[in-house]
């Protein structure tokens, strides 16, 4: 179990303007270092793990990972398998 489900997000941009941004659509696994465009949430207990603006990092995509296979539903992305998502173009 992970010790800190806290991860200190990067914001490279606003949520509006990351929302509104040109975006695209990738793999999740090739979203690392890209700046998301959607809002992802586990739940429980439904708190961000991403919101738009924010840099995806290896810990975040790990964290995604874990979640899942922990049988936490997700929310807010386009995709809601997560097996894509919306980053800024």
């Amino acid at each position: 179990m992970l010790k800190a489900e806290y991860i200190e997000p990067e914001v490279v941009y606003g949520p509006q303007e990351a929302f509104y941004a040109e975006k695209e659509s990738l793999p999740i696994e090739s979203t690392a270092g890209r700046v998301c465009s959607e809002f992802v949430m586990c739940y429980p207990p439904g708190i961000p793990i991403l919101a738009p603006g924010e840099r995806i990092t290896d810990e975040i995509l790990t964290y995604i990972r874990y979640a899942r296979k922990k049988g936490c539903q997700m929310t807010g992305p386009e995709d809601m398998t997560i097996a894509r998502l919306n980053v800024v173009k």
